[in-house]
């Protein structure tokens, strides 16, 4: 699975799921995410062309994608949502400070 990440990410990111109905990967994704409590966004591309355009320039091409701020990830990662979730538990809620690559793995 491929994971992108870009200074400029905070804890405080939104965080958002492209999924596709009839998708398992994308059905754990969010199982998990509602799980740990983290709010999240779903948007579907079935019936979005403007997010598939946005997943393909992200470089995915397949579902579940996830983005939280200039970090994103393809594929069922319970490990990735935990760092975030970690994340976010550990720093209150009004800092910025970034998340760099090392914040992710």
């Amino acid at each position: 699975m491929d994971f992108r990440t870009e200074r400029g990410t905070t804890v405080n990111d939104s965080l958002t799921v492209y999924t596709l109905p009839g998708c398992m990967q994308c059905d754990l994704t969010k199982r998990v995410l509602d799980g740990t409590g983290l709010p999240y966004i779903v948007v579907d591309l079935a019936t979005n062309a403007h997010a598939v355009d946005a997943v393909k320039q992200l470089g995915y091409a397949s579902a579940p994608v996830v983005v939280v701020g200039a970090a994103s990830w393809s594929g069922f990662r319970p490990d990735r949502i935990k760092a975030v979730a970690t994340a976010r538990a550990t720093v209150p809620a009004s800092s910025t400070d970034e998340l760099g690559t090392g914040s992710w793995e």
